[in-house]
């Protein structure tokens, strides 16, 4: 019974000192969101090199393939800017928010926009490329 008696103090002390041990400062969601980052991994270039070396390949494809540099053909990228007005008007604004292109001037055309606003659409896109490469690959949806 003696026995007994000392490991039921020891035990006491026990949760008396756990008691008294110091919690971690920082919530418990800061911690599982920092272990959610670490389970993705990057493989390739930083975004931002990613998207310079987009538009720098934009550039070059305008340099070789196009006789007027000032204005080469983007018809392709004016019909798609066409179908996302019909289609999916919100992709569109966010492609115009991260352009910088001011809401009175959503409703133009591609070609009615100066080189600078042209370069800035083209420049947003190259973004979201690069962002869609380096989206998680195997996703699971919640049901």
């Amino acid at each position: 019974m003696g026995n007994s008696a000392a490991v039921l103090v020891k035990t006491k002390q026990l949760i008396q000192l756990l008691g008294n041990v110091k919690q971690d400062a920082r919530p418990a969601d800061v911690i599982a969101h920092q272990a959610n980052i670490k389970l993705y991994q990057n493989q390739g270039a930083t975004f931002e090199n990613r998207v310079n070396g987009l538009n720098q390949a934009a550039k070059l494809r305008t340099s070789v393939f196009h006789c007027n540099k000032q204005n080469p053909d983007n018809r392709e990228l004016a019909g798609f800017i066409e179908y996302l007005r019909l289609s999916d008007v919100r992709m569109l604004n966010m492609i115009f928010y991260l352009a910088e292109i001011k809401s009175n001037q959503h409703h133009l055309g591609f070609d009615e926009f100066n080189k600078e606003e042209q370069q800035a659409i083209i420049s947003a896109i190259n973004q979201i490329k690069a962002l869609a490469a380096l989206l998680p690959k195997h996703i699971a949806m919640p049901i």
